[in-house]
Parts: C-alpha cells; sequence; structure tokens
C-alpha cells in the first residue's frame, strides 16, 4: 500500500508540474499571437481602398510598403503581378499559402490544450482518488482520505485553467483569422474590377 501512495502522489505532482507547462505555453502563444494580429488590425484600410477605386496603384504600393503584414503582402503581390485576373489570384494565393503557416503558428497547441487539457487534469484526480483509497486500506486516518481528495481535485481544476483560455484564444484567433482573409479577398477583387472597370 505505502508504495501505491508514493507512486500516485509522484505521478499527481509530475501532472501537476505538465499543466503548468503547458500553461505558460500556451500563455506565450496566446501573447505572441496577439502581439501579431494587433499589427494587422492597426492598419488603415480606407487609405488603400481609396487608392484602388481610384486607380491610384503608385499610392497603394506605397501603403503596402508603409503597412507591413499578411494584407499588405497580398495586395503588393497582386499588384506586382501581371494585369490579368488568373496571374493576380495566383498570386496571391501563392502568397496566401506561404504566409499562413506564420499566422496559424501555434493554433494547432491552443486547439490541443482546449481539447486535452482536462483530461490530463482528470487522469491527475483519479490518481489522487487512487491514493485516498490507499489511505483509508491503510488506515491513516479520516484526514488524510480528505487531503488526498481535495489535493486530487487540484489536478481538474488546473487542467480547466488552462484549457478554458486555450479555447477561448483559440476561437479568438480563428475568428481574426477569417477576417484578415476575408480583407485580403476584398482588396484583391476591388484590385480585379478597378483594372477591369
Amino acid at each position: 500500500m505505502e508504495l501505491v501512495i508514493v507512486l500516485t502522489d509522484i505521478a499527481e505532482k509530475l501532472i501537476l508540474l505538465t499543466l503548468l507547462g503547458l500553461s505558460i505555453w500556451s500563455v506565450s502563444i496566446m501573447i505572441d499571437r496577439r502581439r501579431l494580429f494587433k499589427l494587422e488590425f492597426l492598419q488603415d484600410r480606407e487609405s488603400v481602398t481609396k487608392a484602388l477605386k481610384t486607380k491610384d496603384f503608385t499610392q497603394a504600393r506605397a501603403w503596402c510598403k508603409e503597412n507591413p503584414g499578411f494584407t499588405s503582402g497580398a495586395l503588393l503581390a497582386a499588384l506586382d503581378a501581371r494585369s490579368e485576373t488568373e496571374a493576380i489570384d495566383r498570386a496571391v494565393a501563392s502568397y496566401s499559402k506561404l504566409e499562413r503557416m506564420r499566422l496559424e503558428k501555434g493554433m494547432a497547441v491552443l486547439a490541443t490544450l482546449g481539447a486535452n487539457a482536462p483530461f490530463i487534469g482528470l487522469f491527475g484526480t483519479v490518481l489522487g482518488i487512487i491514493r485516498s483509497f490507499a489511505y483509508l486500506g491503510s488506515q491513516s486516518g479520516s484526514s488524510a482520505v480528505m487531503s488526498g481528495v481535495s489535493q486530487a481535485l487540484y489536478a481538474t481544476a488546473v487542467g480547466l485553467f488552462v484549457a478554458i483560455p486555450a479555447v477561448v484564444a483559440f476561437n479568438v484567433f480563428s475568428k481574426k483569422l477569417k477576417d484578415i482573409y476575408a480583407a485580403t479577398e476584398s482588396l484583391r477583387d476591388l484590385y480585379i474590377s478597378e483594372l477591369k472597370g
């Protein structure tokens, strides 16, 4: 019985340390993505839209160089392509595929943590309950059993503490990615329509 108590105690502490490490990793990804998307949404797209509508492609190109980011890079790729619709579409699609990995970096980690951190915490809880029953079997007294149960529940709480922010961040960043892609496609379509018009 003593061996079970020691092993489950060590395993539960390892799980809590793992969850702490995963939480730090998750927060670092959130900070990195927040910084990246903040730069992307600080761009004033009205000025470039006006430049495209007035067919001032020199001004649009200057805007792209002044505002580094995904949308401006895709528009610059469109402006550098030949003035054929297919060439513009291919240039923007190529740029998007290359830059998509940079924009989506860490998103899979957030999704995985959001889905699996509660289960890691639950595993820690199960180990704590096993330890509590081992205390009960060794006649350690009700206080040892109760402290074991309460300590076991910490693992579930920490698992949820890791998972909930990861899920919220994943959903927020996914929405921001969709907005960025939509803005890029909108500017590309506006450029093509002005070329044809």
